[in-house]
């Protein structure tokens, strides 16, 4: 049992209760009588949510509807938690599954002691409710922490709302010892201004624009970032802020994007799909009050400093992400949509349910005043690309689109030319069977290399190129089907194939492979077959861990069978 404060969002009282780890449990619940006895005020669900028993069958106090908001405190840990409210007993909380693996504590079980040392959570008290919001937002998050967060009305006017970041301190991070003005260095803003006539005929009509809407403003800063025209495929001009400098000076926002992976492998069984696009991506969110003047960038008319966060903020994509979690935490919490910066999908086996749940979504959008750009948009389709990849029932693959010029490629002639073609391929690795052994004459080229274009890098180039055209279909896995996993060794690299048996027949679930290290090189070759089958299980350890049926290995050397046998040490 722990002992835990409960400070209630909407409310002054502080609560003292103790409350169970239960890792068996999916999420965290309160018991109704605890939230009755204090007069908590409690949210309805946006769906009811179904309580099982550990037998599988229907708790007999019915489905959840509602649930409550507190921050949570336990010793110094402090952290804000919605817990479903429910019939429990003789105990006031249960800690769950989900829970424990966001924070993964570290529990003495002697002792009987819990550690928090893995996650960054706030330990900041939580706000008054009677403050100002902006005051509020002040106190939770701490000195230099915050730039509120906006939406772009459809005739641009800025309504700031909330959420945070700061462009010279994250969020949970320490101050700065020095002011900003301490840390710019003296050729800060020391450039040229470097127009083309197209460029200059460019200038006013966004300078206008962007004045008369209040994204930006003129600016009395002594610092500037660079500002120049880049050209789009189309042959239109977007505006870009060097931030580099900035960027060096920014203590850096450590809330992490989801990675693209562990994304498509919530997919298992989904069979229609929506898919949204949020317009203005950053420009969503507000600078705080005072912090403008950092963002200043200068063109040939003046200084100018922009009220939103534009693209080149180092912590511009963290920001955005953490705001489009916090709108949508419900339903993302649901396992049924994924957000990705300003890219929604929304998933589900039934038709019915995916309606609802896109109404909620569009119910959001809304209340949030975010808006939609229609044309990127898709409703309840069988297959749709997201994030560079084609997802439909079961499987995914990679965009048609993004490949066919891929056998066009011009050969590299220099360095940044290898670098930019590895780059792109490297994205797409999860398809490649020998990816590294396949791109090993190449990247032999890179770093300190002399560059030699030989015989070796043309055949691995376009071999990789021919690859790459293929139509390779990966499933998505699930954890009721047999894996095989397959791993072998050749040529100063590692490659292993990941499958599952689907419907009667074995599909590819990924593909991996690693270049071997000098040391690793020297290795005998059955060591280097075990290394192998190792770094194949560290790398699919959470599709096999959970697996219900027994993992096959396939190997080249069957003298590995050796380590399946007891063995006598002198």
């Amino acid at each position: 049992m722990l002992d835990i404060q409960l400070t209630p969002c909407t409310g002054r009282q502080v609560l003292q209760t103790q409350g169970l780890l239960d890792s068996g449990c999916t999420s965290s619940t309160i018991n109704r009588a605890f939230v009755q006895k204090h007069g908590l005020d409690t949210k309805k669900t946006t769906i009811p949510i179904a309580v099982y028993n550990a037998d599988g069958t229907h708790n007999k106090v019915g489905d959840i509807t509602e649930f409550v908001e507190f921050r949570m405190t336990i010793g110094n840990h402090s952290k804000q938690i919605d817990f479903a409210v429910t019939d429990l007993g003789a105990r006031d909380l249960y800690l769950s599954h989900d829970w424990l693996k966001h924070h993964n504590p570290v529990i003495n079980w002697n002792t009987g002691t819990v550690i928090f040392g893995c996650c960054q959570c706030v330990k900041n008290p939580f706000p008054l409710p009677d403050a100002d919001l902006d005051d509020r937002w002040d106190e939770e998050l701490g000195d230099g922490d915050t730039i509120l967060a906006v939406n772009m009305e459809e005739e641009a006017e800025i309504h700031a709302v909330h959420h945070t970041n700061n462009l010279t301190a994250a969020a949970h991070a320490e101050k700065p010892t020095k002011t900003f003005e301490e840390m710019v260095p003296p050729d800060y803003h020391s450039f040229r201004d470097l127009f083309s006539k197209e460029n200059f005929d460019e200038l006013p009509k966004l300078q206008d624009e962007n004045l008369e809407s209040g994204r930006i403003r003129e600016s009395k800063s002594l610092f500037a970032s660079p500002f120049f025209f880049i050209k789009k495929k189309d042959g239109s001009l977007c505006p870009v802020q060097d931030y580099r400098k900035l960027n060096e000076m920014t203590i850096k926002n450590q809330y992490l994007l989801p990675l693209i992976s562990e994304l498509i492998d919530k997919l298992q069984g989904a069979k229609y799909f929506t898919k949204l696009d949020v317009c203005w991506g950053y420009n969503n969110i507000r600078i705080k009050e005072g912090d403008e003047e950092k963002a200043t960038f200068h063109t040939n008319q003046g200084f100018f400093e922009p009220t939103i966060m534009f693209f080149g903020l180092t912590n511009s994509p963290a920001t955005f992400q953490w705001m489009m979690n916090n709108i949508f935490k419900d339903l993302i919490s649901e396992g049924k949509v994924m957000i990705y910066l300003d890219d929604i999908l929304i998933f589900t086996k039934d038709l019915d349910e995916h309606r609802h749940i896109v109404r909620h979504i569009l119910q959001h959008l809304h209340e949030n005043k975010l808006f939609l750009k229609a044309e990127k948009c898709e409703f309840e389709v069988l297959k749709t690309e997201y994030l560079r990849v084609i997802i439909s029932k079961g499987q995914v693959q990679m965009d048609p689109i993004k490949l066919a010029g891929i056998m066009e490629w011009p050969t590299p002639t220099k360095k940044k030319e290898l670098q930019s073609f590895l780059g792109f391929t490297n994205f797409y690795r999860k398809f490649i069977k020998n990816y590294s052994k396949m791109v090993h004459a190449l990247t032999q080229l890179m770093g300190n290399a002399e560059w030699t274009w030989g015989a070796a890098q043309n055949q691995a180039f376009q071999q990789l190129k021919k690859q790459m055209a293929e139509d390779v279909i990966l499933a998505i896995p699930n954890q009721t089907g047999h894996f095989r996993v397959e791993a072998d060794m050749s040529n100063g690299a590692i490659g292993a194939v990941l499958s599952q048996e689907q419907e009667g027949r074995w599909r590819p679930v990924a593909f991996m492979s690693k270049a071997l290290t000098a040391t690793e090189c020297n290795y005998e070759i059955y060591n280097k077959e075990l290394l192998a089958i190792m770094l194949a299980l560290c790398e699919w350890h959470h599709y096999l861990m959970g697996a219900l049926k027994d993992v096959e290995i396939w190997m080249d050397h069957q003298n590995l069978q050796y380590f399946h046998k007891p063995q006598k040490l002198n």
